[in-house]
This record gives structure tokens, sequence and C-alpha cells, in this order.
């Protein structure tokens, strides 16, 4: 895992402390219960927005590859964490060169978000990159790609990709759009395609992603299921394990630390019992959701299950502050 910069860890740092946020007085409003069907195998990537509380895209989470930062002055490309994909960087190497996977160390993007570190690194890069994009819905391996990145500018993303034997070689220009966070590529037929809502449209996404484990050297990388947040979008979140879901209101906002570490949310408000082989939701950690409007919302999942205990279906009470 690669460091993308101290000063974005330090903008990071700065965005992350609120000292008074001022909020107009209103009626809180009514407590909504909401369901989303990622299915039981989490092959669906499922767009949120807690002000209309209403699912607003979906897509298989194969759908996809790489997805290149979208603003004017973005550079950072990163990989499809939902299939479990990683990018090995090839130093002095040139890209029709052969390549042996197993001699290839593997790295990921941080799950906290872009200021932290990609898998890519800082781009442009005259490396060769290879790419194993993971698995398919069914375990199956999805395959490799070699990838160069030629150039980056204020409009686009210049990119040339090939199979591991040099066939299939491509050049591809992946337009910009400071509407979106980003803009995606997908190697199932080599075309840019759209997942991602613009930015003002959505706040959370349930997913699957690769979480890292910092101190563990046999497993460095696990693929969860759980929820991001639209960090690059301004959406943060605050956590509450002291307080019950009645208590908690407008009033003590102030009193919150709050993140805009894309896994803020994350995965462990539930866990998995290897005895009774069922997950089961904390409903103790309520989550305070500021989203994309400045609304503020308390946020506590209640199942992970269907009516017909189907698992991937993640339930919670969802109210405005």
């Amino acid at each position: 895992m690669k460091r993308v910069g101290l000063i974005f860890i330090y903008f990071l740092f700065i965005s992350c402390e609120q000292n008074e946020i001022a909020i107009e007085k209103h009626p809180m409003g009514e407590i909504e219960e909401s369901q989303i069907s990622m299915g039981s195998n989490y092959s669906k990537q499922i767009f949120y927005n807690a002000s209309t509380n209403m699912v607003v895209s979906n897509n298989l989470k194969t759908d996809w590859d790489l997805a290149f930062e979208s603003s004017e002055n973005g550079a950072q490309i990163i990989i499809n964490s939902s299939t479990f994909s990683q990018i090995s960087e090839l130093t002095n190497h040139l890209f029709d060169d052969p390549v042996s996977i197993a001699d290839l160390t593997w790295q990921w993007d941080s799950p906290e978000g872009i200021y932290y570190s990609t898998a890519f690194g800082v781009t442009p890069s005259s490396n060769t990159y290879i790419l194993d994009r993971g698995y398919n819905l069914d375990g199956t391996l999805r395959g490799y790609r070699k990838i160069k990145i030629d150039s980056v500018n204020s409009t686009a993303f210049f990119i040339t990709c090939a199979n591991l034997d040099n066939t299939g070689i491509q050049n591809f220009e992946v337009k910009k759009d400071n509407r979106y966070n980003y803009q995606y590529l997908s190697f199932n037929d080599n075309s840019i395609i759209n997942i991602e809502l613009p930015k003002n449209d959505w706040d959370l996404v349930f997913t699957q992603y690769t979480h890292l484990f910092v101190d563990n050297i046999e497993t460095p990388a696990y693929l969860v299921t759980g929820v991001l947040i639209n960090y690059l979008n301004n959406v943060m979140v605050a956590k509450d394990t002291v307080n019950s879901f009645d208590e908690i209101t407008v009033d003590i906002i102030n009193t919150y630390s709050f993140s805009n570490s894309q896994d803020a949310i994350g995965y462990n408000w539930k866990e998995y019992n290897f005895q009774s082989q069922a997950y089961t939701v904390n409903t103790d950690i309520i989550y305070i959701l500021k989203d994309v409007s400045d609304r503020y919302f308390k946020i506590r999942f209640i199942d992970f299950y269907n009516e017909n205990g189907i698992k991937g279906y993640p339930k919670f009470e969802i109210q405005e502050l």
C-alpha cells in the first residue's frame, strides 16, 4: 500500500475536526426503515440517497474494473475492490516484456479513500502495471490486464492496455466530467461505462470491498460486505455507542467528531457467529450522517437478512435530526 502524500493526510485531518456546527432548528423527521437488496452473494452495488431514503442506482459489482478521478485536477485511479482486484507495479520494465504472475507483489487501495493510498500510487507513471481483475460472481478468476498510463491532463486520462501476452492491445481516452467523482472502465467489453450517479445525487453505497489488516502479514487483505460513504463530496459520519437511538438529537451534534474516511461506516456493525453460522447486528452502534445536502441523519442497522432468512439484505432505521 503506497502513500499518496502527507499533504493530503494533513488536509484530511483538518476536515475531520469540527468545532461548532450551525444547524437551523427544525422538527425531527419521522423514523423510517429501509432494506437494501444486495443479494445472497453480495452481487450488487447499491447507491443510496439519505434525504429521499431511496435507492438511486445499482449495478453488478463485476460491471467495472478501473475508475478514474473525474475532477479537473484529479489524477488518481482506483481498482474495483469489490471483486478483490489487486495491482502489481513493475519498475524498469518495458510494456512488451514478458510477465510471470508468480513473481509479482500485490497492492490494494486503502478502504479509507484515495487520500490515504492507492494501489496505482501517484499517477501518471511510466511504469507498467499488472491488474488482477479479481473474481467473478461464481468465484472464478476474471483474468489479468497489463496497463500503462500514458498521460493525464485536466480533461482526460490516456492509457494503454493489453493481455499479458501482448495481444488485444488498446488505447483508451477516459474523459473527465466534474459532475461525477469517477469515470469507469470495464474490461468485460473494453468500454467506458456509467456506474456512479452524479456526485450530488447519492450519500452511501452498499457494497463488498477490500479491507486491509495493517498487522496481519498472512492475510493483509480481506473481502468484506458493508457501506462506503461519498467522501469525495463532503459526506461525513460520526459513530455513537453510548447514547441510544432515541436519545440522539440535533442538540448534541457538536459533541461528535466526524470522519470523511470512505469506510467510516464500514462492515463491523455486524458480526459472524461461526457456531450458529449466522450474522448478528449490533443495534447499539448509531451512525450520524452528514449528507451531500448538509442535512444530518441518525442510522441504526437492525438486520442483515430478509423475511425469508436470506443474508445480504441490510436493514436499518434512519431519522433526520
